[in-house]
């Protein structure tokens, strides 16, 4: 016969139950949150620990990722929390070479491998146009046009549209108003210099009477609207940058000095820098500058002004013969400000706030990293939002990642160009090179390198804008200049 339990065993079996229910969704909880938070079981040695979270994409979308040899299940744009330590992966798709890289996965961090470029398997270079001689290409920032200078005697100047399959030629001629006729007996070249930032505005440098020099800034858009820097206002410039955020205004190192122009006002300011070997627009009215050394010191530095700032900020200082590379970058990336600072073959990355060109506070900087190249530094930048500090010296580039801390040094093949040339970008994350007549793609690191289609040294490249092509200058059979390009997204 069934006897119900007692009043006291019914209190004992609900707070059995009750207190089972909370120890399990507590646990559940802690399971759910420690899961949320990266914790997984590392099945190398069976300890629980925190791993990092990993994003994937490629251009083109749609390739399957593979993570140690093992199948990831969905394909780019996808993600995967992964446990700490190095991995390899690869992305593939069908018609592209596959993309690998060996990667190192940090407890609780984000980790975005969202930049692959897949290349395809087959590269077939298509003639766009020819051109029977070619002096000068330059691309412009938004990567739709390309100015192509034919001949460097004439002022005559075209520019190739790429944002259509069907690529147009406009041709522009530099009214003859806007420039200096050289003497009867003397020669003049016009070379393509720079692009402002709006993609609208070329820089033009007019050479004529062996040596003299004037800049003209030549609207694409309306080309009887060539303005002539040098006898507008009457000055001697060695080094024209634009604003980076005003197309009537330039900046322009005159008699070593920095100083402004107002293209549409006709005015030039006083010198803003004095005694300037080199320098760059930062944040949009920020000059960066390198000094030459003073007469009575022998020394120079590397500094700061700010627009309207009543005095420069000196950063570092140096005494010697002037002979030594140095070289300054500033970048920013998120809510801090990043200085790299090159002194011969040593670089050093400091991270902190920048204060006020002209304030009473000091810049706070802690040092980051440093990095000691093989030989001296010919350029340095800080690039792609602020993430990568790059160094550039005869054969090789090195990178600081400063997202994931990391140093890489990459040795660019083929033949190092008697002249210089600083490092060209095909995306924030892909750069280029020309050496030994092949355009080469590199990532910013050195990972997944590809021959893509020959190419005469000297000349501009780029992606189409909707990236479906890669534009390169190449020499036919019979001596002619082509304008070229490969399908990179195909159908």
């Amino acid at each position: 016969m069934y006897r119900p339990p007692s009043k006291r065993v019914q209190i004992i079996q609900r707070v059995a139950i009750y207190t089972t229910m909370s120890v399990a969704v507590t646990a559940l909880v802690a399971v759910l949150v420690f899961f949320m938070l990266g914790y997984q079981i590392n099945r190398a040695d069976g300890r629980i620990e925190q791993g990092g979270l990993v994003q994937f994409d490629t251009r083109p979308g749609g390739a399957d990722v593979t993570i140690d040899g093992k199948n990831l299940g969905t394909r780019t744009a996808s993600r995967k929390t992964m446990t700490s330590g190095q991995h390899f992966i690869t992305m593939q798709r069908a018609g592209y070479q596959t993309w690998q890289k060996s990667i190192d996965v940090v407890p609780g961090s984000v980790l975005w491998l969202t930049y692959a470029r897949l290349v395809p398997q087959e590269l077939k270079p298509a003639t766009v146009t020819s051109f029977n001689a070619l002096a000068g290409t330059l691309v412009s920032p938004n990567s739709e046009t390309m100015a192509i200078k034919e001949d460097a005697a004439t002022p005559t100047i075209q520019l190739a549209n790429l944002t259509r399959d069907e690529v147009e030629l406009t041709k522009l001629d530099i009214p003859e108003t806007s420039y200096t006729a050289p003497a009867a007996d003397k020669t003049q070249t016009f070379s393509l210099e720079k692009w402002n930032g709006s993609s609208r505005y070329l820089l033009v440098k007019h050479t004529y009477d062996d040596a003299k020099i004037e800049w003209l800034v030549v609207d694409t858009d309306n080309v009887a609207e060539t303005k002539n820097i040098t006898t507008l206002l009457g000055v001697d410039a060695t080094t024209i940058t634009f604003s980076p955020n005003n197309s009537n205004q330039v900046y322009a190192l005159v008699d070593n000095n920095v100083r402004k122009i107002d293209l549409n006002a006709a005015t030039l300011s006083g010198p803003l820098v004095s005694n300037v070997a080199e320098f760059s627009i930062y944040n949009n009215d920020t000059i960066l500058y390198v000094t030459r050394p003073d007469t009575a010191t022998s020394m120079r530095s590397v500094g700061y002004l700010d627009e309207g700032a009543s005095k420069a900020r000196v950063l570092r200082s140096y005494t010697d013969n002037g002979q030594t590379p140095l070289h300054l970058a500033v970048g920013k990336y998120f809510d801090d400000h990043y200085v790299a600072i090159s002194y011969g073959h040593v670089v050093e990355v400091m991270k902190g706030s920048l204060s006020k060109s002209d304030a009473s506070t000091a810049s706070a900087f802690t040092s980051l990293a440093t990095m000691a190249l093989s030989s001296d530094v010919q350029y340095l930048s800080i690039v792609t939002n602020g993430r990568f500090v790059i160094a550039q010296e005869a054969k090789s580039y090195t990178v600081y990642d400063i997202e994931i801390k990391k140093t890489t040094t990459t040795t660019l093949q083929g033949d190092t160009p008697t002249v210089p040339i600083e490092l060209r970008w095909l995306d924030p994350y892909t750069v280029w090179s020309d050496r030994s007549g092949k355009l080469r793609m590199y990532e910013f690191d050195g990972a997944n390198q590809h021959d893509i289609m020959p190419l005469v040294a000297g000349y501009s490249a780029t992606f189409s804008p909707n990236g479906k092509y890669l534009y390169g200058i190449s020499k036919s059979a019979d001596g002619k200049f082509d304008l070229s390009r490969v399908q990179m997204l195909l159908p």
